[in-house]
């Protein structure tokens, strides 16, 4: 076997050497290589700049609550006790500025809550794209925070997650001209959502002691003993089962002595989705399959795998009917958030209102007045009293600017409702209002309000005749001025809303909720509003029974219509059945009404209808755009 030959230490190597040459020979490309690669330098330090400063910003994930709030014991206790319980899908109805926002904030300014919060009224989405990457950046933080805790490093992994999930999604964004993110991608985030909970939830941190002991005595022991030793539960879980699972401990023995001595553990956060404004949602997710993906998910979340609260705020009842359509309401808790009561009215008035009036103004003031106006709305106590300050006492209820609106919006339905509408041009002279079928007595023009549930795009059941160029109004002058009647009449406050659907149809009375005259409640306020009365009586059986064969000989019968609201039997001519003033008088008798029910939009709204109703009254006020309507009907006023 020949011996190999030493290598040769002599000999010259040219290795390098054309690169050389090239540098000499094309200095130019040189240079522009050179300053490329100092860009991409200093893009990189910029970009770990911008990335240290944004780790430095450290998000709020609670409420902080609302300068100058005033306490509301009974919606706060109902609010906590609702959190406390059971993960649930919760479904917050008020009318606008009752304080529901503030509420929330106040009882979610807690760190044992972390919040997903989304204000419709400044939305951070408006397609799928933002919405999946406002989602997806809100989750990352969440467990982006629980690492920070001590003993949950682990869920910074969790975090990346939801960051590598984006990324791969823009890269196809961009790596592909028009691709678009889909429905698929919106159920993945919130599969991958739910599997971190799960972790979250079944993950038991470290304590004090265990990290002490020999980890080899901790690994040996089973998983199943470890879980029982830590006995943890969700913040969720009552006080009264977790002291019912661990026996009684006394200071005086040396258990009591030891356990003074552990260190509390970290209390786990739950999760929280808040959808302030959530009626707005249709307007804003125009897919509807994404819609459903979205409410399906938050329903896997809530009742299957009790992992997290929704809270979906909204100040639309037919929030509620839209919900139900989509197979989601009846899986929901509903509370209603109203006005203050008079006795939290009064304190309000006198220790917040009174203090900003100076004593030579006070006099112009009186509660019993002001509260008749403006009711248990808090935030129309505090315009007018402000306004009354800045005007030196020189204003009075009618002056006011929510008297002015309320007045002037009542006005606007009723004169717009009585209006004919026009002739068509392609009709000769005195054809064009001959047409007396129920659509053209229904009404006139019409005053439309803006709703984003209304349209089809983003509510397939209902009908989008506000668009229309021929809409007429749902309800008729006449029909609003006999709810205005019935509404200001001594004692009554609200009215039974499927008995008004049952003499004015169910168009009408839905046409006035959304033209924001009237308010609709499924269920009673947590607080009862207006002066106390006493309990009604319980009705008998046999009132009840002739209250039913009454429906029956009427030829009701009940369904569902797109409202979510009773549909009646028409009569042989097609014409809406109406009722009795006696069983309109029956059914106002009592306070207590079952079912949903209808009250004025504000208390400043009752006020201005019975100015309104008071006008109408007299005969020689009775405006012509009433006109079309028979007299008659007017002078019962």
């Amino acid at each position: 076997m020949p011996v190999p030959k030493p290598p040769d230490t002599q000999k010259r190597s040219f290795f390098g050497l054309s690169e050389i040459l090239q540098v000499l020979t094309n200095p130019a490309a040189t240079v522009r290589s050179l300053k490329e690669s100092r860009q991409l330098l200093e893009d990189a330090r910029r970009d770990l700049a911008e990335s240290r400063e944004r780790a430095q910003l450290r998000p709020s994930h609670t409420f902080s609550p609302l300068p100058g709030f005033f306490p509301r014991p009974a919606e706060i206790q109902a609010l906590e006790r609702a959190l406390e319980d059971e993960p649930s899908f919760t479904v917050l109805f008020g009318a606008s500025s009752v304080g529901k926002t503030a509420l929330l904030r106040q009882v979610l300014n807690s760190e044992k809550y972390h919040v997903l919060h989304f204000d419709l009224r400044i939305a951070g989405f408006a397609d799928l794209d933002s919405l999946y990457m406002s989602l997806s950046q809100q989750m990352e933080q969440y467990f982006a925070a629980i690492a920070n805790i001590e003993g949950y490093k682990e869920f910074e992994k969790e975090a990346w997650g939801f960051k590598h999930d984006r990324l791969k999604v823009e890269h196809r964004l961009t790596d592909h001209n028009g691709s678009q993110i889909k429905t698929s991608d919106i159920a993945r985030l919130m599969e991958l959502f739910q599997s971190s909970l799960l972790t979250y939830r079944q993950f038991v941190p470290p304590s004090p002691s265990d990290k002490k002991s020999n980890k080899s005595s901790s690994n040996s022991e089973p998983i199943s003993e470890q879980s029982k030793s830590t006995g943890f539960r969700w913040p969720w879980k009552s006080k009264s089962s977790r002291n019912r699972g661990s026996p009684p401990k006394s200071n005086g023995t040396p258990r009591g002595q030891s356990a003074e001595k552990d260190e509390p553990k970290p209390l786990k956060k739950m999760p929280v989705f808040f959808f302030d404004e959530a009626h707005k949602l249709p307007g804003l997710i125009q897919s509807m399959d994404t819609m459903k993906c979205l409410l399906d998910s938050m329903l896997v979340l809530t009742k299957q795998d009790r992992l997290c609260h929704v809270i979906h705020s909204t100040s639309d009842p037919f929030y509620q009917t839209w919900l139900r359509q989509l197979n989601v309401m009846q899986h929901c808790k509903i509370i209603t958030i109203g006005d203050c009561s008079k006795s939290e009215a009064r304190t309000f008035y006198i220790e917040r209102m009174l203090p900003r009036v100076p004593d030579r103004l006070k006099h112009g003031l009186d509660f019993e007045r002001l509260y008749e106006a403006f009711g248990g709305r808090l935030v129309h106590w505090q315009d007018y009293i402000n306004d009354y300050v800045n005007a030196h006492g020189h204003l009075e209820i009618h002056q006011s600017s929510h008297f002015i609106q309320a007045h002037a919006l009542l006005n606007l339905h009723i004169i717009h409702s009585s209006q004919a509408p026009a002739a068509e041009p392609s009709k000769p002279e005195g054809q064009g209002n001959v047409d007396i079928s129920g659509d053209t007595l229904r009404g006139g023009t019409g005053f439309p309000i803006y709703s984003p549930l209304q349209g089809p795009p983003r509510n397939p059941c209902a009908h989008d005749s506000a668009s229309e160029p021929g809409y007429t109004s749902d309800f008729t002058g006449i029909q609003l001025l006999r709810v205005m009647s019935r509404l200001t009449q001594p004692g009554v406050r609200a009215l039974p809303y499927f008995m008004l659907c049952r003499e004015f149809g169910v168009r009408a009375i839905d046409g006035m909720v959304r033209g924001r005259i009237l308010d609709l409640r499924w269920m009673d306020p947590v607080t009862k509003e207006g002066t106390e009365y006493a309990e009604a009586p319980t009705p008998s059986h046999h009132g009840v029974s002739g209250i039913a064969s009454r429906r029956t000989s009427l030829g009701v019968h009940l369904g569902a219509s797109n409202s979510g609201t009773a549909i009646v039997g028409e009569s042989v001519d097609g014409d809406m059945i109406p009722m009795s003033e006696r069983e309109v008088a029956l059914a106002m008798e009592d306070e207590e009404i079952f079912g949903p029910k209808l009250v004025p939009a504000t208390p400043i709204m009752r006020y201005a209808m019975r100015e309104v109703v008071a006008e109408y009254e007299d005969t020689r006020s009775v405006s012509e755009y009433a006109s079309v309507v028979d007299m008659a009907d007017v002078n019962e006023y």
